[in-house]
C-alpha cells in the first residue's frame, strides 16, 4: 500500500467513524498512532517524532506516546531527551513498565550497569511478562559473568516468546560452553530469525560446534570456543575458556595472550597488563602477546609504546597483515600521514585476497588523506572483492564523487543502501550527489534518512547542513 493510498484509506475511517458518532479526537488519535507507528517502523524517525507530538498536544495525560518518543530518541542515541520522554511517562502513570525499561538503558549506556539492573527488575516487577525487561536483563547478567542470572532471565524470555532471536543465541552461547545439547536447538532456532548478523553468528558457532563434536581434548575444545566468543563479542565467556586451558595448560602462552585480550574487551586494562606483560616477559618472540598490549597501549593513549609492541610482535610474525594494519591506524592517530598509508597498503600486499584490509586502504585515501586517483583505485579494488559488502559500495560510491563522476556515483551508494538500509554515511553522500546532479528532491528524502538513522551524530549534523542548503 503506497503512502497515499494509505492516506485515503485512514480519510475514509474517519468519515466512517464519525458517521458511527465516536468523537472526533478519539478518531483523529487513532490515525495519528497509525501514521506515527508506520513512521516509525520505517524508521522514519522525523516523521514519527512530529506525528507522536501531535498526539501529545490532543491527548496531554496520554502516555503512550511519550514512550514511543522516548523509544526513538534512544534508538537515535538522543539519551537526554530520551530520559525527559521517560521521566514524563512516570509522571502520568506509575506503573508504565516500558519506561522503566527505556530509563534502565539509558543508565546502561552511562555506564552504570548496577542502576540499569534496579530499573530493569522494577519493570518487571509491574509487568512480570516484560520480555524486553528480561532479556537486557539476562544479556547484562551474561556480560557481568553472572551466568546463572543470565540463563534464568533468558529462559523465562522463552516462556512468552519462543522464538525470540537474542535469547535462543545468547542461550545458545551458554549452553555451548558448558556442553550442553540444548546449545545446537538454541541457535538453529537463533540462525532463523530475522536480525541477520546474528542469525551469522548463530551459524558460525554451530559450525564450529559440528567440528568439535568429535574432539576428546578437553583443552583444544576450550581454546577454540575461548577464541570463538571473543569474535562473537562474548568477552565473558572467553575467559571462562580461556582459563579452563590454561588450568589444562599451564605454559599455553597463546590462551594466556587471548586472556589478556579478554580481560581488555572486559574493560579491565589493568588486570589485562599484568597477564599480557607476564606473556611478554615468560615468552618475548610470542607475537600475540606483543600485539594484544599494543592494542593496550593505544586504547591508553600511548601511542609510540604501542607502536613499539606492534613491532615487536611483526618481528616474530611478518606474515601478519592485521598487525601492519594496526600500524598504520597508529601512525594515523600520530599524524603521520605518509606513513600510515604505506603500512595500509602495505597490509593489503600480505593478504591481498582480503576484502577487509582492501576496504581499510580505501577508507584511508577516500575519508582521511583524500587523494582522488589511489582513492578510486583501492575502493574499486575493494568493491570488486567484497561486492556485498556496504562499506566497500559506499566507498566506491564516494570516491567516483571525489574524482568528478557524480552520475556513476549513484549505483554503488544505491547498492550500499540495498545492502544496509540502516547506513546513515551512505544516505548522506547519496544526498550529497543528487544535490550535485540537480535531483533535490531525491537529495532531501536521502539527507531525512541520514538525520533519521545516525546515532553518532556526524552524518546527522552534516545531513541537516545539507539538507538546509537545498531549501
Amino acid at each position: 500500500m503506497t503512502r497515499g493510498t494509505l492516506a485515503r484509506v485512514l480519510l475514509m475511517c474517519i468519515v466512517l467513524a464519525v458517521a458511527a458518532g465516536l468523537p472526533r479526537e478519539h478518531v483523529r488519535s487513532q490515525i495519528l498512532i497509525r501514521q506515527a507507528d508506520l513512521s516509525r517502523t520505517a524508521k522514519e524517525y522525523s516523521q514519527a517524532i512530529e506525528l507522536y507530538q501531535q498526539l501529545v498536544v490532543l491527548r496531554p495525560r496520554w502516555p503512550m506516546p511519550h514512550v514511543c518518543l522516548g523509544q526513538i530518541y534512544l534508538a537515535q542515541g538522543k539519551l537526554d531527551e530520551a530520559e525527559e520522554e521517560f521521566a514524563i511517562v512516570r509522571e502520568l502513570d506509575k506503573g508504565e513498565s516500558q519506561a522503566l525499561v527505556g530509563l534502565g538503558e539509558i543508565a546502561y549506556r552511562r555506564g552504570d550497569a548496577e542502576g540499569a539492573i534496579d530499573l530493569w527488575r522494577h519493570g518487571i516487577a509491574l509487568d512480570p511478562k516484560d520480555s524486553d525487561a528480561r532479556y537486557r536483563l539476562g544479556q547484562t547478567y551474561l556480560e557481568l559473568s553472572e551466568f546463572d542470572l543470565a540463563r534464568q532471565e533468558l529462559k523465562r524470555v522463552l516462556r512468552n516468546a519462543q522464538h525470540h532471536q537474542g535469547a535462543n543465541y545468547y542461550l545458545g552461547l551458554l549452553a555451548a560452553g558448558d556442553d550442553d545439547a540444548a546449545s545446537v536447538e538454541y541457535l538453529r532456532l537463533a540462525a532463523e530469525g530475522e536480525d541477520q548478523e546474528m542469525s551469522r553468528r548463530a551459524r558460525e558457532m554451530l559450525v564450529l560446534l559440528d567440528d568439535l563434536a568429535a574432539s576428546e581434548d578437553d583443552a583444544y575444545v576450550a581454546a577454540h570456543l575461548g577464541r570463538a566468543y571473543l569474535r562473537l563479542d562474548a568477552p565473558s565467556l572467553a575467559l571462562t575458556q580461556l582459563k579452563r586451558v590454561i588450568a589444562l595448560q599451564p605454559d599455553n602462552h597463546t590462551a594466556h595472550a587471548y586472556m589478556g585480550y579478554a580481560l581488555l574487551a572486559l574493560d579491565d586494562p589493568d588486570a589485562a597488563r599484568d597477564v599480557l606483560r607476564e606473556v611478554t616477559q615468560l615468552a618475548p618472540k610470542h607475537p600475540l602477546g606483543h600485539y594484544f598490549l599494543g592494542l593496550l597501549h593505544r586504547s591508553e593513549g600511548y601511542l609510540p609504546t604501542a607502536l613499539w609492541e606492534f613491532k615487536t610482535s611483526l618481528e616474530t610474525d611478518p606474515s601478519n597483515a592485521a598487525v601492519y594494519a594496526e600500524i598504520a591506524d597508529t601512525y594515523q592517530r600520530m599524524g603521520q600521514h605518509i606513513a600510515a598509508g604505506e603500512w595500509y597498503r602495505a597490509a593489503t600486499e600480505v593478504e591481498p585476497d582480503e576484502a577487509g584490509f582492501l576496504i581499510l586502504l580505501a577508507q584511508y585515501y577516500v575519508d582521511v588523506l583524500p587523494k582522488p586517483e589511489e582513492g578510486l583505485a583501492s575502493a574499486r579494488q575493494a568493491a570488486v572483492a567484497a561486492p556485498d559488502n556496504a562499506v566497500a559500495q559506499d566507498l566506491l560510491g564516494w570516491a567516483l564523487y571525489l574524482a568528478g563522476k557524480q552520475a556513476q556515483a549513484v549505483g554503488p551508494l544505491e547498492q550500499a543502501i540495498a545492502l544496509d538500509p540502516d547506513f546513515a554515511r551512505a544516505y548522506y553522500h547519496l544526498g550529497v550527489v543528487y544535490a550535485q546532479l540537480g535531483q533535490e528532491v531525491n537529495a532531501k528524502q536521502a539527507y531525512q534518512r541520514a538525520i533519521d538513522i545516525d546515532t553518532s551524530g556526524e552524518y546527522r549534523r552534516r545531513a541537516m547542513a545539507g539538507l538546509g542548503s537545498t531549501e
